[in-house]
């Protein structure tokens, strides 16, 4: 009984102490994208997610779509879809698989149909052919006993859980299931039963949770932005520079809050990372200095160059040079051969807000006097 008490505790224990991502953080784990395979059972079992309808938690890792493979144990056909009970020797799961348009035709009808087309090669033919049988037989269902590949995304109807398939068919061989029984305690023993956070949504953690113990850091990022975006306003600078910033009044005050001096360097870096990738500045060839996208910047000569040059070719003389045409060939300069495209787009609204190129279409760019 005491062993019994003990091992309670020490699985309380270890649930207490398991990291949970954040809501906001989902998309970093690797079981977000993915099909996972697994057992019914736990799929049964998947805590709900509040946060997100038709999430599911499995201990830390979001969950909502899945692979299985089983065996039907039951069959119901409706006008448009077949519903299966699948069995994989730990549970049963009932899996939706909607029919397909192609059921409507006979496969007699689909071979004329693809004979008729005589334009195609007889390769193509016999190819598409076989794929339009094989989806017409895959739409008139499965037999009970029929071992089936289900890949779809978890779902309650009737206030009972569901796999809707998006992917599904007959596995021939037998063996699969024994495959994938021997392949599902690797997965959980190296993937999904591991508490260890991702490379990715630890570093995500460490900036946003981590810093924001201390004093309240979080807040930081958007005052020091709203500082550089008012002094760039304000004083209209060629290019800045990352030491010159230290000495801002605005920005020492705002240093005077943080501690520590890695945490100041930090924010800085953040900062200066979203303003590049929001087309404000650009990272130079020169260490730690920036050119800011203003009007009358050395970057929009480089593209008044490139549309002067190429607009009286006659491929671009209608419509004007394409947006990712005149990225390419601003990239092609020595001094901008890693700029952003949003900082490219930035000059264009710039020189188009001025009249000094015409946008001729969405992605389109004419200059105005050749």
């Amino acid at each position: 009984m005491d062993s019994a008490n003990m091992e309670v505790d020490e699985s309380d224990k270890n649930e207490s102490t398991r990291t949970r991502i954040p809501v906001s953080l989902y998309g970093l784990d690797f079981s977000f994208h993915t099909f996972n395979k697994m057992y019914i059972q736990d799929i049964i079992r998947l805590e709900p997610c509040n946060a997100i309808p038709g999430m599911y938690l499995y201990k830390t890792h979001p969950v909502y779509k899945v692979d299985i493979i089983g065996v039907v144990v039951k069959r119901h056909e409706n006008m448009k879809c077949y519903v299966y009970a699948v069995d994989d020797g730990t549970g049963v799961i009932t899996c939706c698989c909607w029919k397909s348009r192609i059921s409507e035709h006979r496969s007699e009808e689909i071979e004329s149909v693809v004979k008729e087309r005589s334009s195609l090669p007889k390769v193509l033919k016999e190819k598409m052919s076989a794929m339009m049988i094989s989806e017409n037989k895959k739409n008139e269902g499965y037999n009970l006993g029929d071992l089936i590949h289900v890949r779809g995304k978890i779902k309650i109807f009737r206030e009972e859980r569901e796999v809707v398939a998006l992917h599904h068919n007959k596995l021939e061989d037998p063996n699969m299931e024994v495959v994938r029984m021997s392949e599902l305690p690797v997965l959980y023993r190296t993937l999904y039963d591991v508490d260890t956070l991702p490379k990715k949504v630890a570093e995500e953690l460490q900036d946003v949770s981590g810093h924001t113990d201390r004093g309240g850091h979080a807040e930081i990022v958007p005052e020091l932005k709203r500082i550089l975006l008012t002094y760039i306003e304000e004083q209209q600078p060629d290019e800045i520079k990352y030491n010159h910033i230290h000495t801002l009044p605005a920005v020492t005050e705002l240093w005077n809050k943080l501690a520590p001096s890695e945490d100041s360097k930090f924010q800085l870096q953040k900062v200066l990372t979203i303003l590049e990738e929001e087309g404000c500045i650009f990272t130079k060839e020169q260490h730690q200095v920036y050119e800011v996208m203003k009007p009358d910047c050395p970057m929009e000569n480089v593209i008044m160059d490139i549309l002067r040059r190429d607009c009286i070719k006659e491929k671009f003389q209608t419509m004007g040079c394409h947006y990712l045409h005149i990225v390419d060939e601003v990239r092609k300069t020595k001094d901008y051969r890693t700029v952003k495209n949003c900082c490219v787009q930035t000059c264009l609204n710039n020189l188009e807000y001025r009249s000094t190129v015409i946008r001729t279409s969405f992605s389109h760019y004419l200059l105005c006097t050749i």
